[in-house]
């Protein structure tokens, strides 16, 4: 028994916390004015107040008692509680407002409590709680259902109830619900073993014969003391001899479907032997002992064609063809054997062979010309080369010769295409055009023939435009302080087309030139090149503006509209200008409405004003416009509002 005295003094007030925040939509800056107000509301005093139990009181379970009424806000006000039960040590919250215990019986509890002012006691109240145990709640376990066998339906069905000596599976649960730890002490009658589980909420039992399995259990926290008790009858109807009898009907069922499977497969011995088990396991179904008749009727059948085939074999052997075939098909009558069906076909294919191989190799000619006909060469020469095997003709001979030679210029024609795109790589480009004509010759292909063609016009371009770039060097060149971007104008000539007469003249200039180096022009940059380096080009761009480099990507996309002229393109340029222009213009929005923000931060409001409104300039922003609106007003209210190091101050 434990009775606990305590005393806990505590004021009210009343706090009031007002917020204000600006989102940006880019840079997520937030900006916050704040005012907390301060006040406090004495109760009047005198009033009464009782004892509010939070919820029923459980053995081992914590129960909370708290105080309601006018007199629980009343200032300078202190609280004596005074408890009589076995409990634990009680705890206070609240200012005293809240008493937490926990019983460990089931006798009651008596409580109450004493408001005292700095007058004296103000008023009391008591309570006496009944302390319950909780309700254990036993269950069975459903878990896989044991199957026996239904001879009738021949399948496995669900067991219309336990059955002894397998493992019954039990749970329980306290009602209502303990969140604790617990422990349990499980008891069955003399019939009933625990196989498991037998301190755990879950327990495993077995009952060794027919009848109602009886259990009980103990329910206890962590340190033994008793939380509840359950008890729970199981029926067990189901005796082993049943589940036994299932298990040996259902074997033999099992032998005769493997028996027919085997049958069905042509392993006529086996099967007849599994037949002959399944019946002496079960002779009272009688799909399996009507089905061995059956079969042992058949069997019969197989043996006497077993024979017949023997016969066919030995007047085979004889060369006696045509009585082997009739004996093969007497013996297919009697019982179609495996291979038989292959021994009957082979014999007639041997005895017709020369009119079957003069109808197969015309097929096999006719396939050869539809596949040449339709281009696919290596086809047709696989048919040609299958129809002399088994018919010589001399004209199948010319026409397998004339695919040969075609599949070898094209192999040619591939290998030189491979070798010119090679040479257009490393920038060999009237090599790369001389192979690529070279294939064309030895196979044409219009999409090869177009790009040598788009070609040689980018060499004519490269050689005009180097031609162009020599003679503004020149002219550059005449004239004074000029030999830096005549030095330029070579070097770029020298790479749209080398030209020996160019090397020395470049190396003299290099001598005296001292200005920093500058960058050079490549083909791209003057809208030189086929609509492969358009394509490859746009793909570079394209990797660029994924990777969020919009500038340089857009320069890149300018090169391949240079030389492929494609209106979709310049379409997409466009919108990639726009784009990139309204990004900007957000970068330095963003910037302008962080340093507004910054001000804003140091009290300096008026001149945030004016960075905000810059933003607007740059970019409209519906969030910087309605922050701008609460400034203004909370400038008219207060008036300034700017103070040395601080916020705004709303009142």
């Amino acid at each position: 028994m434990y009775r606990t005295l305590a005393q806990w003094r505590t004021s009210n007030c009343v706090r009031e916390v007002k917020k204000w925040r600006l989102k940006n939509a880019f840079q997520g800056g937030v900006v916050c004015l704040a005012a907390l107000l301060l006040t406090a509301f004495p109760p009047a005093e005198g009033a009464a107040f009782h004892i509010k139990q939070e919820a029923d009181a459980y053995i081992g379970c914590e129960v909370v008692l708290s105080l309601s009424g006018d007199e629980t806000e009343t200032p300078g006000v202190s609280y004596e509680w005074s408890l009589t039960g076995n409990v634990k040590p009680i705890r206070f919250g609240k200012g005293g407002l809240e008493c937490r215990f926990t019983p460990y019986d089931a006798e009651s509890v008596s409580v109450s409590v004493s408001a005292i002012g700095p007058a004296g006691l103000l008023s009391s109240a008591s309570v006496s709680l009944t302390v319950k145990e909780f309700a254990i709640d036993i269950s069975l376990v459903e878990g896989e259902p044991f199957m026996l066998w239904d001879p009738n339906g021949k399948r496995d069905v669900p067991a219309e109830g336990l059955i002894a000596g397998e493992p019954i599976r039990l749970s329980l649960r306290p009602v209502p619900e303990y969140k604790n730890k617990i422990n349990c002490r499980w008891t069955t009658d003399a019939a009933t073993a625990i196989r498991g589980g037998g301190e755990e909420p879950q327990v495993t039992i077995s009952r060794n014969e027919i009848g109602d399995a009886e259990v009980s259990v103990v329910v206890t926290d962590a340190s033994g003391v008793v939380l509840g008790r359950g008890r729970k009858n199981i029926a067990v109807p189901i005796a082993r001899a049943t589940v036994e009898e299932s298990a040996r009907r259902r074997s033999a069922w099992k032998q005769w479907l493997e028996a027919s499977s085997l049958w069905d497969a042509k392993n006529f011995d086996e099967a007849l032997s599994n037949a002959v088990a399944a019946s002496e396991t079960d002779s009272d179904t009688l799909e399996i002992t009507e089905g061995l008749q059956v079969m042992r009727a058949n069997h019969a059948r197989v043996e006497r064609s077993r024979k017949l085939h023997e016969e066919a074999e030995a007047l085979y052997k004889k060369e006696r063809l045509i009585d082997a075939l009739k004996t093969y098909r007497r013996a297919q009558v009697v019982w179609a054997l495996p291979g038989t069906d292959d021994a009957i076909r082979n014999l007639e294919m041997e005895i017709d062979k020369l009119r079957v191989n003069r109808q197969q190799a015309e097929w096999l000619k006719d396939t050869a010309s539809a596949y040449d006909q339709e281009g696919f060469f290596e086809d047709a020469l696989k048919y040609y080369r299958q129809t002399l095997t088994l018919a010589p003709d001399e004209a199948v001979v010319q026409r397998a010769d004339r695919i040969e030679k075609r599949l070898a210029s094209i192999a040619q024609a591939k290998l030189l295409a491979e070798e010119g795109r090679r040479l257009e790589t490393t920038g060999q480009l009237l090599d790369a055009v001389g192979k690529y004509k070279e294939s064309l010759n030895s196979n044409p292909n219009e999409e090869l023939a177009v790009h040598t063609r788009e070609l040689e016009e980018t060499i004519k371009e490269r050689r005009a435009r180097a031609g162009v770039l020599r003679r503004e060097a020149a002219e550059l060149q005449k004239k004074k302080n000029n030999d830096a971007e005549a030095l330029l104008r070579y070097k770029e000539s020298q790479a749209l087309w080398p030209d020996p007469d160019l090397v020395k003249r470049i190396a003299e200039l290099e001598k005296i030139v001292t200005t920093p180096r500058q960058v050079m022009r490549s083909a791209e940059d003057f809208g030189i090149g086929t609509q492969a380096d358009a394509a490859r080009l746009f793909q570079e761009a394209h990797a660029l503006y994924k990777q969020g480099k919009f500038r340089e990507a857009l320069d890149i996309y300018r090169k391949s509209y240079a030389i492929s002229k494609d209106e979709r393109l310049a379409t997409w340029i466009g919108r990639v200008e726009s784009s990139l222009k309204e990004y900007e213009a957000v970068l330095q929005a963003n910037a302008l409405i962080k340093e507004g923000n910054r001000l804003y931060s140091e009290g300096r409001a008026r001149e945030s004003l004016v960075k905000y409104r810059e933003s607007l300039v740059i970019h409209r922003n519906d969030e910087v416009e309605n922050f701008i609106r609460f400034v203004e007003e909370n400038l008219k209210k207060n008036g300034s509002g700017e103070k040395s190091g601080g916020l705004v101050t709303r009142s």
